[in-house]
């Protein structure tokens, strides 16, 4: 749930960053630590190729960026989230509306999550969260539906 947590945050954080990418962090975090592609990749599990193409850039899954973030984030004792400007509140908020809209819809969570996102549920999370705050879960999951609806979202 970690790793599911830092990804969650960061991706919403990139989508809105224009100069910086998912690369350039895990590159500029390994390098504040000293360490090299395959040292990196040793300690995340991964080959220093691998970490040599996603720093520079790579396409990457969003179950590789979890396992990523989340190894990164043990590992190297850093918080993936502050890097990616998130308050822990917000990021706590929003990733628990996740998981009840995705038990209450019966959906996978990376797929809540992505319809969340591309149906501009996520942006009327962040806008709304102090009045959604105040809601019970079910209804804060009804709002989000609403919103993801009204924005062409079909379950």
């Amino acid at each position: 749930m970690e790793s599911f947590v830092y990804f969650c945050t960061i991706h919403q954080k990139l989508i809105d960053m224009e100069n910086k990418s998912l690369g350039m962090i895990i590159r500029e975090e390994r390098k504040k630590k000293g360490l090299t592609q395959a040292q990196l990749g040793k300690l995340i599990g991964l080959k220093e190729s691998r970490v040599s193409k996603i720093e520079h850039g790579a396409p990457i899954t969003p179950e590789v960026a979890s396992f990523i973030l989340g190894k990164m984030g043990s590992a190297l004792q850093i918080n993936v989230v502050d890097k990616a400007g998130f308050n822990q509140e917000e990021s706590d908020f929003i990733v628990s509306v996740i998981n009840n809209f995705a038990d209450e819809k019966k959906i996978p969570l990376t797929k809540a999550y992505n319809y969340i996102v591309t149906f501009k549920g996520m942006d009327f999370m962040r806008q709304y969260q102090d009045i959604e705050k105040t809601l019970s879960n079910h209804e804060i999951v009804n709002d989000v539906s609403r919103v993801c609806a009204n924005n062409g979202g079909r379950l």
